[in-house]
């Protein structure tokens, strides 16, 4: 099976995050680049008409894929995307 993507709340025809945690821009399809606040956390920073808004990405997964296990997850991980 394929992994799943849908789109975010509040920011739906622009982004999509999948299954495994990656958060996609559908205006130029590509994954965004994550960077870690000052605890270790992965966040993304999210434009919406012109205001840009930072993201926990392990929040936006939980509230978009509540029933995967959290070994599914691999935003907070140091994984590299190809």
């Amino acid at each position: 099976m394929g992994e799943e993507s849908k789109p975010i709340k509040g920011y739906e025809g622009l982004y999509e995050i999948t299954s495994s945690g990656r958060i996609i821009s559908l205006k130029n399809q590509r994954t965004l680049k994550r960077c870690e606040d000052e605890y270790g956390f992965h966040i993304v920073k999210l434009s919406n008409n012109g205001k840009k808004t930072n993201h926990n990405l392990f929040d936006l997964w939980r509230e978009h894929f509540p029933d995967l296990n959290e070994g599914e997850f691999k935003g907070a991980k140091t994984v590299k995307y190809k």
